[in-house]
């Protein structure tokens, strides 16, 4: 039997770590993908493997020499997609012949519910959006939904009836070069009959990062050592991300890594287009976004995080000052991006949390705060200014990690700033008298806001001793408020 491997695509969203490595060659648990898939196959009654490259074909050279398989190359891989590269491989294609995508990751045989002698899809259920297949019941394919989901649906092809060779092969010429190679079955099925089988669960797509992540085939530290020149990676501090430094196309970089499930809170659409405006002020390092949800940044090298007997007067002025200038970007100017409801983000950190902290009064206290400050005017705020994401080189200071940053009001911005700093009641006024033009009870109020999200924030993803110390400072401002009437 052969097998079709198709790998000539560039992995964009995989980048930046394909763009060492195609991805069939990224290594998971210590081997790559197409090597491990390779060796699964010839043990499972195929002899003879066919493998399609485009993008860094030579990569795969010392892998063909180690595996004898036959390696053809689609020099016209870029701008096309994967039945471009199936019908520069037709002639391949015959009686016994499996077609599979480079990036999936089989754990199990995939021909373990195949039936010999048909033309048949072996599929697993697919719970994101795939190519759905209703069949009858005797498993002949219907019709295909290109856009279900929690389905029967994508796999991999085998041909198995000589009869059929003849409809195969029309019916892949009849694919535009952009369109995925089981576009083929949308023309087939309706000539000859393609049977869909339920193969169990038989393989991983690797798709993004993410999906590595999210099944603990790569770690984030495997993640920043594909992405880097020379395979180093020195991990970083970080709550939101799990950061790393590495050597990026020659120069020193941050790569960021989102922790699992953190874009329940964060939009990351929303992320890119604040980076967007403020990339040309200065008060944070140039950052690149890649499709595959990996950040890099510059990494300052004579910058180091602010530490806290660093933080004097002549500091935290030119913290304020690049506050001021955060602040002069009005969202009146940016209506496209919506502003924050601080009373709809109380809702949605507490149906995340699952929890309840505070008393039916003090709840409709806390959310009469929200809509006072929800009605004040909406400047680009960070919202997580604490000393960790301030860089200071000694005389300048400059902001990172903007994955909260939202238009709302400054007495947010400065209450968690004050709040994150454990600062005393003197110590705020000496903030508001820096800042100018905001009171005491109006920072106090945005501590208790910030205090009480970031609470909830600890429940969220586990953390119990910042979600306690949170409370605390919550608690602690609620009574101020309460009792001063404010």
């Amino acid at each position: 039997m052969r097998a079709i491997i198709l790998a000539a695509g560039l992995g964009s969203r995989l980048r930046p770590m394909t763009l060492h490595t195609p991805k069939p060659l990224l290594l998971v648990y210590g081997k790559s993908i197409l090597e491990h898939n390779i060796e699964l196959l010839l043990d499972n009654g195929f002899d003879d493997i066919v493998v399609v490259c485009g993008y860094k074909h030579e990569s795969f050279d010392e892998l063909q020499k180690k595996l004898c398989f036959t390696k053809i190359v689609f020099e016209d891989y870029e701008g096309k997609n994967s039945a471009a590269s199936l019908k520069f491989a037709k002639d391949f294609i015959q009686k016994g012949t499996l077609v599979l995508n480079g990036d999936l990751y089989l754990t199990k045989s995939p021909l373990n519910h195949a039936r010999f002698g048909v033309t048949q899809i072996l599929a697993q259920v697919i719970k994101d959006k795939c190519w759905g297949y209703a069949t009858s019941s005797d498993c002949v394919l219907l019709d295909i939904d290109i856009d279900c989901a929690n389905s029967l649906g994508d796999g991999v092809a085998f041909f198995d009836n000589e009869s059929d060779m003849p409809y195969i092969l029309e019916s892949l010429a009849k694919c535009s070069d952009d369109e995925y190679w089981e576009a083929l079955f949308l023309e087939l099925f309706r000539y000859t009959r393609v049977y869909v089988f339920d193969n169990g669960e038989f393989y991983v797509e690797i798709d993004s990062f993410k999906d590595a992540l999210q099944q603990n085939m790569l770690t984030p530290q495997e993640v920043a050592q594909a992405c880097s020149d020379n395979g180093e990676a020195t991990r970083l501090a970080g709550i939101t991300n799990i950061n790393y430094k590495i050597r990026f196309l020659g120069k020193d970089k941050v790569i960021r890594i989102a922790n699992k499930d953190i874009d329940r809170i964060i939009n990351r659409k929303k992320e890119r287009q604040i980076f967007e405006i403020i990339e040309k002020y200065n008060i944070t390092p140039k950052c690149e976004f890649y499709e595959s949800g990996i950040r890099l940044s510059d990494f300052l090298q004579s910058y180091h995080h602010l530490k806290c007997n660093e933080l004097n007067d002549n500091v935290l002025e030119k913290i304020i000052s690049q506050m001021h200038i955060l602040h002069k970007i009005k969202h009146e100017d940016y209506s496209y991006i919506p502003k924050l409801s601080l009373v709809n983000e109380i809702k949605k950190y507490e149906q995340e949390a699952k929890v309840i902290l505070i008393s039916k009064i003090e709840k409709r206290f806390l959310l009469n705060i929200a809509k006072e400050l929800d009605t004040a005017p909406s400047v680009l705020c960070h919202r997580d200014l604490q000393l960790p994401n301030i860089l200071y080189d000694g005389d300048n200071v400059c902001f990172i990690d903007f994955e909260y940053a939202e238009f709302t009001s400054i007495a947010l911005e400065l209450g968690n700033f004050t709040s994150e700093l454990l600062m005393c009641e003197s110590e705020i006024n000496k903030v508001c008298q820096m800042y100018g033009d905001i009171k005491y009870d109006s920072v106090i109020k945005g501590q208790a806001i910030a205090n009480y999200i970031w609470a909830l924030w600890g429940f969220i993803y586990d953390d119990y001793p910042l979600a306690r110390d949170y409370l605390v400072r919550f608690h602690a401002n609620l009574k101020y408020l309460m009792e001063n009437n404010a």
